[in-house]
């Protein structure tokens, strides 16, 4: 065999060779490590997102512990182990010391049991003016004990005093109040008094705009009601009131409930505005002659 023969030969052995090998490697090998490797990166790529649901969760319940923390540090309510009648009456006592005068009757009426924590019921009762309730009320919420109130009824009244020209509305309560208690130790750390108080009362819901009751004549003004007229000038009247007095008024003098707003000479006529616990009128009094009867004698 000749010298060129067995160099093509070897020449065709050695290209068979590549070509296999190249093609194994192209067509075989090389896909399967493909694929062997996208299987991993999407396992790792599974991998991944998992941890950023991880991380995310993780990042959600700091922030919730976190929150939880603040408003451990700044809580504004502490809870006793257990809750006694009389103390709760003092500091409900002591309440009334901010509120203002108001009248407490406190009876017991019950106990709930729930687990870790529970709750007295008390019937609360009495009366007041509807600022001092108001406080009262915004004082109980919002003071360092746990104190909830279930129902409020409200019922007010006119009452008048001696002393006083008007009447006053004297509203009677009646609520249910929950006094809470737990278990739990931690929570019956003292905590700081709010220093927040309750808003101005600029309005009284029990106030009516008609009075049932007239107000009172505390200053001894004259009344219209009890008068005479004996004389109408321009501007002026002489009247005489219920003793005997002449008095002699002028316009815009005041009298029991109003004023002296006008005079009508030619008429003979007095003008009053007066206002009866709401109710505005005109009263008018006129002068009465008195006609003496002739007897006629046989």
């Amino acid at each position: 065999m000749s010298y060129k023969i067995r160099n093509s030969i070897a020449l065709g052995v050695l290209l068979f060779l590549v070509i296999g090998i190249g093609g194994y490697i192209s067509f075989i090998y090389q896909p399967g490590k493909i694929n062997k490797y996208r299987k991993e990166a999407k396992a790792i790529e599974a991998q991944l997102k998992d941890n950023t649901l991880q991380t995310s969760a993780i990042t959600g319940m700091q922030e919730k512990l976190r929150e939880t923390v603040h408003r451990w540090n700044n809580r504004t309510k502490e809870i006793g182990e257990s809750d006694i009648s009389s103390q709760t009456y003092g500091y409900l006592s002591d309440i009334i010391d901010e509120s203002g005068q108001l009248r407490l009757n406190m009876a017991f009426t019950g106990a709930k049991l729930n687990g870790k924590y529970g709750y007295n019921t008390y019937k609360l009762t009495g009366n007041a003016e509807f600022p001092n309730i108001f406080r009262f009320i915004w004082l109980l919420e919002n003071g360092r004990r746990l104190y909830k109130i279930s129902s409020v009824t409200l019922h007010g009244e006119e009452q008048t005093k001696a002393t006083e020209e008007f009447p006053t509305i004297n509203v009677h309560y009646e609520m249910e109040l929950s006094a809470y208690f737990t278990s739990e130790t931690s929570l019956g750390r003292p905590v700081m008094k709010p220093d927040s108080v309750p808003q101005p009362i600029t309005s009284n819901p029990f106030l009516p705009d008609v009075l049932k009751l007239s107000p009172q004549n505390v200053h001894n003004l004259l009344d219209v009601a009890s008068i005479n007229v004996k004389a109408v000038a321009s501007g002026k009247a002489l009247v005489m009131d219920q003793t005997g007095r002449l008095i002699t008024l002028q316009v815009g003098d005041e009298v029991y409930l109003g004023k002296m707003t006008a005079t009508h000479p030619q008429e003979g006529v007095v003008e009053f505005t007066l206002n009866n616990g709401g109710i505005v009128e005109t009263v008018t009094k006129q002068i009465v002659f008195e006609k003496k009867s002739q007897g006629i004698t046989p």
